[in-house]
């Protein structure tokens, strides 16, 4: 290491090899972000107790210098600003506090404590190996990033944006090894690469990234930060002998990208168990397939993020807060898991999405993730061999995309344009049914005739099959009643059609005096009315009087096509309603 003072070079002793990574990038690689150019011309390698990540220094021209941070497959272009008063404030800061600095409104998002392992390039500062800071990560309110950096030099305030791999159109990159045929190797192999307790090789898929391997020979928890592996913990005999669904060190494409199953984990809460698949590529970084009772989510992580309840413009209904607990750890991981690593989660969904905040207080870190529903067939394709395939989901899932809604979205728009033609055809044939009169009449019971018929004077119904309205009404002493029952009877054919038009004058019914009846679809022809009357024994003498009308419609008619219209798409509509239920019914928020 030599620094530059003024004009004069100074050794400053000899810096520790950089461990071997998979990362694209290397010094001289060439981007373009946000307008600008630039060249990498040095990187620092940082380390924290679970975890390790590095920056980049860019050179953009014209006497100005950035960083840009690698950590997870995710980067953060930043650069240094001043920021008055950085000194005055108090830094035993947790995540999840608020703090304004440099003009903005910040939330803590991480707080750590940092050790530089190694350097090479060129860089604006001495970094000896060794040379410690503690960074403050925060976070602001449209996801922008900044940092405080503090050591014994004082504190430095940074800030910049989130960017993806694509987004900083990098060219003059790095061959990735295991990744790119042409590299100049495939893996690293020596003995340092060796299990210190059983002496199995130890193959690491993310070198570089990894902090946490398992030896699959012996179960040792291994700390992976630096070339030589070391014993940080044992995990269970009964973790050996899980046999994951998804191999670990398969490789598959899913969603047009490549991807290498690295590790597996099994977690808990006080309700249920679920698998977590890590997946790695070294252009994209880092994914997690997760595996609950046959039902798979891809998640990514959300640097930046902080609002519980909306994403990229949607809003997400909270599911579920619960205490995670990891039980089983195998494979390798970007930061140190351990056995019994526990996380308050809070799940926030809008199906088939999920948005979902962990909280680890003993890491005094808070992180935030977004995963979407995905096939068991999408998820067989891509990591078992042809002709295996996963066994499908049970029950109604968190995030899984109702199946219903497609059918209702599908017959929804038919449903409502059918059902307003049809009710705008029945009220065209009300203004066409007006009622017609056709015959009156009058006509007298008496107790001398009782068991003599009613016989009508014949009349005429022209035109064509309409419902026909008879009407009774008859003048009935208090408490007493006039049963009038018989038949409509077509006078050349004398086919006949039932007629019941019962009269009563209690005083708990007096309205019962009055009596219609319809009959539908009454052909022409020339008609009269036989009616057998059946009345109180006190009843001697009543008038009577008949009256016929043709036309109107026949609402029941009108009533089951209604029903018959709306059958499908309300059964729809109700499968779909019962399957949110069932969903809801395993959160302690349900809106209902």
């Amino acid at each position: 290491m030599v620094v530059r003072r003024d004009m004069n070079l100074e050794s400053y002793g000899q810096m520790a090899e950089l461990p071997p990574d998979l990362s694209p990038l290397q010094i001289g690689t060439r981007g373009y972000f946000e307008g600008k150019s630039f060249v990498l011309i040095g990187r620092l390698r940082l380390h924290w107790g679970d975890g390790s990540w590095t920056e980049w220094c860019a050179d953009f021209g014209q006497s100005v210098i950035g960083w840009i941070a690698e950590f997870m497959g995710t980067f953060v272009v930043s650069f240094q600003h001043t920021a008055p008063g950085l000194d005055r404030l108090a830094f035993e800061l947790k995540a999840g506090e608020r703090l304004r600095a440099a003009g903005g409104a910040w939330m803590v998002s991480d707080v750590k404590e940092a050790t530089c392992m190694a350097a090479e390039g060129e860089l604006p500062h001495i970094a000896p190996p060794g040379w410690k800071r503690t960074s403050v990560d925060l976070t602001g309110s449209d996801g922008e990033f900044a940092t405080i950096e503090i050591t014994d030099e004082g504190r430095t305030f940074f800030s910049g944006h989130y960017a993806t791999f694509e987004e900083l159109n990098l060219s003059q990159l790095r061959k990735v090894p295991g990744w790119d045929h042409d590299a100049e190797i495939i893996r690293r192999q020596s003995e340092a690469m060796n299990c210190p307790k059983c002496g199995a090789p130890v193959n690491l898929r993310a070198e570089g990234l990894t902090m946490t391997a398992v030896c699959g020979s012996c179960g040792s928890m291994l700390d992976a930060s630096t070339p030589q592996l070391r014993k940080i913990d044992q995990v269970s005999k009964d973790t050996l002998q899980l046999k994951p669904l998804l191999p670990i060190g398969t490789r598959g494409v899913l969603k047009n990208e490549t991807w290498e199953i690295i590790g597996f984990m099994r977690r808990k809460d006080k309700w249920c168990t679920w698998d977590e698949y890590l997946l790695f590529n070294p252009w994209q970084g880092f994914r997690f397939l997760i595996w609950f009772r046959g039902h798979w989510t891809l998640v990514r992580s959300l640097h930046g993020h902080h609002t519980e309840n909306s994403l990229d413009g949607e809003k997400y209904a909270l599911f579920s807060v619960e205490e995670a607990t990891t039980t089983a750890v195998l494979g390798e991981f970007y930061w140190r898991v351990r056995n019994g690593e526990k996380a308050m989660l809070s799940d926030y969904i809008s199906p088939p999405r999920i948005l979902s905040k962990e909280h680890y207080p003993a890491l005094n870190e808070i992180t935030w993730s977004a995963g979407e529903y995905i096939e068991s067939a999408e998820v067989s394709a891509a990591f078992l061999p042809a002709g295996r395939k996963l066994l499908p989901p049970s029950g109604a899932y968190l995030i899984q995309p109702n199946p219903h809604i497609k059918k209702w979205s599908a017959v929804r728009a038919n449903f409502f344009f059918l059902l307003i033609a049809y009710v705008i055809l029945q009220f065209l044939f009300l203004g066409q049914g007006n009622l017609r009169p056709v015959f009156e009449t009058t006509m007298a019971y008496q107790a001398t005739a009782a068991g003599a018929a009613l016989v009508s004077d014949k009349f005429t119904v022209e035109g064509a099959s309409a419902p026909l309205h008879i009407r009774a009404q008859g003048g009935l002493e208090t408490d007493t009643y006039l049963g009038l029952k018989g038949n409509l009877v077509n006078a050349s054919s004398q086919q006949t059609y039932p007629v019941s038009l019962p009269l009563t004058n209690y005083s708990t019914a007096p309205v019962g005096t009055l009596r219609q009846m319809i009959l539908p679809a009454i052909p022409a022809g020339q008609y009269y009315l036989r009616l057998d009357p059946d009345a109180s024994a006190s009843l001697q003498k009543v008038p009577i009087s008949l009256s016929v009308e043709r036309g109107g419609l026949f609402w029941s008619n009108f009533w089951i096509g209604f029903a018959f219209i709306c059958l499908y798409p309300l059964w729809v509509r109700t499968r779909s309603s019962s399957f949110e239920k069932s969903r809801w019914m395993e959160s302690d928020f349900s809106p209902s």
